[in-house]
């Protein structure tokens, strides 16, 4: 008998240090919705001790006073079937710090059906509700950045496809006519001049020019010049006259240029090739 008293006692103590220390609050309500047992776990949420909160407080007083009417409603719920599931609440600590918990709770009734006490479980999520309202306005200055890089880029291209109509816009009725003028008037040499001059300038709003001095490539400024020329449909022959050099010193530039783009092992026409750049 003595054995089976302390094996009782033990089972007391057991269950009594779960219920005061499970990771979780535990409280139960009377009838009249006053807290009539709380565990250690719930007490340290919101920093009261048991002799102030025991057959004193009710949960409208813990809660802020914007949800007390959820609350009212919630206990016609359990009065009614018998339980209530994952309700937010916002519980106000004796200090004034607000805890975000989640509530489970179910009834318990005497023989003639009426509401003996609610047992009930709280679960702290606060530091659950920051990380998730920070990650909303994570969200929110992503989408807003978003939609500025966006405004900007169209406004960008706008811009530039305005910049570009008005470049050659300007060429064609002030410099084009110029040129052609002057191609009337000059020799052979200077007429090529001004065809590559035309044509450059014709192709000005283009993008060949900044992809060709790219760092990458590496070309010295003789290498990018060579580039213009053979891009136009110069031969190696024109271009040595043009540039006043000699054959052998353009396939020089040639060789070393295809080698830095690295098109020297490819059977790849190079004039093409800078054309399509």
């Amino acid at each position: 008998m003595r054995e089976f008293h302390q094996k009782l006692l033990r089972n007391d103590e057991y269950l009594m240090d779960f219920f005061e220390h499970a990771p979780v609050g535990f409280h139960s309500f009377g009838p009249d919705q006053r807290i009539i047992d709380i565990n250690q776990t719930e007490l340290d949420m919101i920093g009261y001790e048991r002799t102030e909160i025991v057959g004193k407080k009710r949960w409208s007083d813990l809660i802020v006073a914007a949800q007390i009417k959820r609350f009212h409603k919630h206990w016609r719920d359990i009065n009614k079937i018998g339980f209530v599931k994952n309700l937010s609440y916002t519980l106000k600590a004796k200090d004034g710090n607000l805890v975000e918990v989640l509530l489970n709770a179910s009834a318990r009734y005497r023989e003639d059906g009426k509401l003996l006490n609610t047992r009930g479980s709280v679960l702290d999520v606060t530091k659950m509700r920051k990380m998730q309202k920070r990650l909303k306005e994570q969200r929110d200055v992503l989408k807003k950045n978003y939609g500025i890089v966006k405004r900007l880029s169209r406004e960008f291209e706008q811009k530039h496809e305005e910049i570009k109509s008005c470049v050659v816009s300007n060429l064609e009725m002030f410099v084009l006519p110029l040129l052609s003028k002057l191609k009337r008037r000059g020799d052979r040499l200077d007429m090529k001049t001004i065809e590559l001059l035309e044509t450059n300038l014709r192709h000005l709003p283009e993008r060949f020019g900044s992809k060709i001095i790219d760092n990458k490539w590496q070309l010295s400024s003789r290498e990018i010049d060579i580039c213009h020329l053979i891009k136009n449909g110069l031969t190696t022959k024109e271009i040595a006259d043009f540039l006043c050099t000699s054959v052998r010193t353009v396939d020089n530039h040639r060789n070393h240029i295809r080698k830095k783009l690295g098109i020297s092992l490819r059977e790849v026409d190079l004039s093409k090739y800078l054309q399509a750049l």
